[in-house]
């Protein structure tokens, strides 16, 4: 295995990159729905319609007109029951965010999300190969992929942190580029500032690295879908996803606040305070809030990153042995 490291860390790019490239219009749509306090149906409908465009920060005049021409097309009463489940809510936010949203902003962040790819790439499945290499001769088969993620999980956190804290910043409009949001987090604490949300990022990492691996190792093992990589991929990810969610929430919230600033929305102390926090005031179900675009974001994610990888590792390392034939692809990690 260790002969085809080049083949792991070029495989892990390409896959990243492609998955990345994809989808981060709907990551901007995840992080955004993350960050605000969601369409809030027990109030008026013209508050909730304030409220979910002061969350998108847009202009005061803008805001007026989108607010006004909405509630007219809108019931006046107020809505609860299936209405106020996570889902439907995300569904209402999507819908309104992307009716007063320019499509082009939903691509803000994707520089910094495209180079971040590279230092997590090279660490993610590299360091997962590797751990379970060594994993492999000591420990029962069951045990060696959850072990070897969290390996991966604390590594990759380490790596990727500073690169989310500026996508997010960028995403929500709390900075106007990544080199903008850098020189504001240095301002506000230096390289600390770059990691904040660290906790929460380990924990999710972890936590991912740990349900997405052990899931794939599973389905490697399981008839008719151990064949297809995109179908391993996106059910492995969507198990992931639904696991991790409210650390995923809390995660972003953290690592969107700007130190110092007053209109910072939350002030966690740490990944359980924020947990707790949102749980006692906001309820249970904004612990699920933008699950709907973060599932598909990464659902199909997971399908495009490890068929991505798998084939690309296989091409890779056919090329290495002059076209001789490597592996069969769904036997690969």
């Amino acid at each position: 295995m260790l002969g085809g490291a080049a083949e792991i860390v070029a495989a892990s790019i390409l896959a990243g990159w492609a998955q990345h490239a994809s989808l981060h219009p709907l990551d901007t749509l995840k992080v955004r729905l993350q960050y605000s306090r969601g369409v809030p149906f027990t109030s008026s409908v013209r508050a909730a319609l304030s409220d979910a465009l002061q969350d998108l920060e847009m202009p005061t005049k803008r805001e007026k007109s989108v607010v006004q021409n909405l509630a007219r097309q809108t019931a006046k009463s107020s809505r609860g029951g299936i209405w106020a489940a996570p889902l439907m809510v995300d569904i209402a936010g999507v819908a309104k965010m992307l009716r007063s949203t320019n499509v082009a902003s939903l691509y803000a962040g994707l520089v910094p999300s495209l180079l971040a790819v590279i230092p997590t790439a090279i660490v993610y499945m590299p360091t997962y190969e590797l751990a379970s290499a060594a994993l492999s001769p000591v420990l029962a088969s069951q045990a060696v992929a959850p072990l070897a993620g969290v390996v991966t999980g604390v590594v990759c956190a380490t790596v990727r942190v500073p690169a989310s804290v500026l996508k997010s910043r960028v995403q929500l409009g709390l900075a106007p580029s990544a080199t903008s949001a850098l020189r504001m987090a240095f301002a506000a604490g230096g390289l600390r500032n770059l990691y904040a949300g660290f906790a929460a990022t380990l924990a999710l990492d972890v936590a991912t690295a740990v349900v997405q691996f052990s899931a794939l190792d599973v389905g490697r093992r399981t008839p008719y879908i151990s064949t297809s990589p995109a179908t391993l991929g996106f059910l492995a990810s969507a198990l992931a996803t639904t696991c991790t969610e409210p650390i995923d929430v809390v995660r972003t919230r953290i690592m969107a606040r700007v130190k110092g600033r007053p209109d910072s929305r939350f002030h966690y102390a740490g990944l359980f305070d924020g947990l707790a926090t949102a749980a006692r005031t906001e309820g249970i179900a904004a612990l699920y809030r933008g699950l709907l675009p973060r599932l598909v974001l990464k659902s199909f994610g997971g399908a495009i990153w490890y068929s991505t990888y798998v084939y690309s590792k296989s091409s890779l390392a056919s090329l290495r042995m002059g076209g001789l034939s490597p592996d069969a692809p769904h036997k690969t990690a």
